[in-house]
């Protein structure tokens, strides 16, 4: 049973969550700051591999520092045996909070104010060789400030696999990551992974800013994957005949089924949004 206080921290509210654990905002006495605090389930590490692996991956997440990436803070075990992910503690509108105020689509000029600054992020962590996995609306959020935050990389993976091809890790993960309407194919089916899984659910976020539906939600998450594995969404040129052609085909790029049809990551992506941006 987790209490109030938890490993030196002072939890005041449960954020939400899921699969992959539950997120409350907390109170950190030493610092004086709030922050968010990601409590994994039991069984989300079950091995002593598993364990190894989390903790040499999110170690390399704390090392990003970018603008539009909220950070990692620490990564421990409580006394009483919980894994647990501090991070910075964003204040401000989600993603899906802000599309379903625009559900005709978003205006083009504040679809690029919103998602340039998160690839531009995503980017930045695919140039260090981490992944997010998870990338989907609730994880965006907008601060006062109007900066763009990427929140949650604190369960990702390596781009480079292990030499001894040992994949559990990153095939129970890829199992379990991902809000089912945002997920790739490829984890979809229980695949590997790499950039061009982010490069997919940026696609389905973009795709769903600008046409104001996700091209692939169902009423149920196996009709939803059965989709993510089988259909071709709607042109967005036939939804939104008011945005440059050039931006509905790179969008409708990043949803190719076939991995090697995508983007090769964010980095590549960013450059043709902000091209169309820029033409």
């Amino acid at each position: 049973m987790i209490g109030p206080e938890f490993s030196g921290y002072k939890l005041l509210e449960k954020l939400g969550g899921g699969n992959t654990g539950y997120v409350y905002r907390a109170f950190d006495p030493a610092q004086r700051r709030y922050l968010a605090i990601k409590i994994l389930p039991n069984d989300f590490l079950i091995s002593k591999e598993r364990r190894a692996r989390f903790i040499r991956e999110t170690r390399a997440a704390r090392l990003l520092s970018h603008p539009a990436i909220a950070r990692m803070l620490e990564v421990g075990t409580s006394d009483d045996g919980h894994h647990f992910i501090a991070m910075e503690y964003v204040d401000g509108r989600r993603y899906d909070e802000i599309a379903q105020a625009h559900q005709d689509g978003l205006p083009e000029e504040t679809f690029f104010e919103l998602m340039q600054p998160v690839l531009e992020g995503v980017a930045y962590a695919h140039e260090h060789h981490l992944v997010h996995r998870d990338l989907k609306p609730t994880n965006l959020k907008l601060t006062g400030d109007g900066q763009p935050k990427v929140l949650d990389f604190g369960l990702v993976k390596f781009l480079n696999k292990e030499p001894s091809g040992d994949d559990s890790f990153q095939t129970m993960a890829g199992m379990v990551l991902g809000s089912a309407g945002y997920m790739s194919p490829e984890q979809a089916d229980g695949l590997s992974s790499d950039a061009r899984t982010d490069v997919f659910s940026m696609g389905v976020i973009m795709y769903e800013f600008l046409a104001g539906r996700n091209p692939f939600q169902c009423k149920n998450p196996f009709a939803t994957i059965t989709k993510i594995l089988t259909v071709n969404p709607v042109s967005l040129e036939l939804i939104r005949p008011d945005l440059p052609l050039p931006l509905c085909q790179v969008i409708q790029k990043c949803l190719s089924k076939d991995m090697d049809m995508r983007f090769a990551d964010a980095g590549v992506l960013l450059q043709a949004i902000t091209q169309i941006k820029g033409g």
